[in-house]
């Protein structure tokens, strides 16, 4: 008896890995330039680029169109294109975007950028030998120290060089990762930032759900993951402090940060909008339990707390389009980006 339960225990935990591999290794879109290349050639389009910005020792790689024609600025006005920045759940990269950048609409009105989150796709943390002479310390480890904090700042030292400077940003984020919408909201020049959380978690984890991700994480077993699964577990236990203990003092600065711009501009906003004012982050819920939920988190009405429809928002680019457009009523008229 103890054998045949021995045998189905290891035959089930065998399938699940295969499973695993199947799934975060064999099927993991992790597409090469070339790939990018023959894919939008395929559909005669232009094909998006990668780049990379190095931060506190990581290689952050992104996907950028700027070199499709419309990202150039308006020769008439000098004005630039508004931006939109693509940032993907735990276990994905940016090659799950890849719609955008086929969506003629949001190539038309947006300079896009999709980054690889680090842990996945082709951003790393190259293995160096300390010297002990480095001016700050280096990270050891992927998910090291700096790690939360090289997160946060990602959008804004990629959208530097990528030379935004006054122009709009629209930031996405998505799942698990939804709240690093706030958190970059919060490193940005905040009066032209809005951020998009589509269906975000931000309730802690169920204490089982974290101790699969500390064994998974464990280097006794981990090597026997692909690296795409072994990182989202990592990634989950680094944004559990994001929806635990740093919750509070995230929405505090956002709060904090939206209510700074509008006081600086709110001669400009009173009168408009029927009432409405400057919002900055916006919290798109599938269900009214979870808007809820949130709303009670937030704890005022100070952002957008919305029930949409749930949707695979890595292949319905327009209906994230329609969704940003829709909220540009909360930005002042001149700004305002449309179609």
């Amino acid at each position: 008896m103890l054998k045949k339960i021995t045998l189905g225990i290891l035959a089930f935990f065998f399938i699940w890995l295969v499973f695993i591999w199947t799934k975060y290794h064999f099927l993991y879109p992790s597409y090469s330039q070339e790939e990018i290349n023959n894919i939008f050639k395929k559909e005669n389009l232009k094909a998006p680029v990668y780049d990379s910005i190095h931060l506190r020792g990581y290689t952050i790689r992104y996907l950028t169109n700027r070199g499709n024609e419309n990202v150039s600025p308006n020769p008439a006005t000098g004005r630039k294109k508004p931006y939109l920045f693509l940032m993907h759940d735990s276990g994905k990269n940016s090659g799950y975007f890849l719609d955008y950048f086929k969506n003629k609409n949001i190539n038309k009105i947006f300079h896009v950028i999709a980054v690889d989150r680090i842990g996945f796709g082709g951003t790393y943390l190259p293995k160096r030998e300390s010297n002990g002479n480095e001016i700050l310390p280096m990270e050891k480890e992927e998910f090291g120290e700096k790690a939360d904090y090289v997160s946060s700042i990602i959008p804004k030292e990629i959208l530097k060089q990528e030379r935004q400077h006054i122009e709009e940003v629209r930031i996405v984020a998505n799942g698990c990762s939804g709240l690093l919408g706030a958190e970059a909201f919060n490193w940005m020049d905040l009066s032209i930032v809005k951020s998009f959380m589509f269906y975000p978690e931000t309730e802690p984890r169920f204490i089982g759900s974290v101790l699969f991700s500390k064994l998974i994480s464990n280097p006794v077993i981990s090597f026997l993951f692909p690296r795409a699964f072994v990182s989202k577990q990592k990634d989950l236990l680094l944004l559990d402090n994001m929806k635990g203990k740093g919750r509070e003092r995230l929405i505090d600065n956002a709060k904090y940060s939206e209510d700074k711009n509008f006081e600086r501009e709110e001669n400009l906003y009173s009168g408009h909008y029927g009432g409405k004012k400057l919002k900055s982050l916006f919290f798109m819920m599938s269900d009214k339990n979870k808007k809820e939920k949130v709303e009670k988190m937030i704890g005022t009405g100070q952002f957008s707390v919305q029930v949409i429809d749930k949707v695979d928002i890595y292949t319905q680019p327009q209906f994230v389009l329609d969704k940003i457009l829709e909220n540009e009523i909360y930005t002042l008229d001149i700004n305002q980006i449309k179609k």
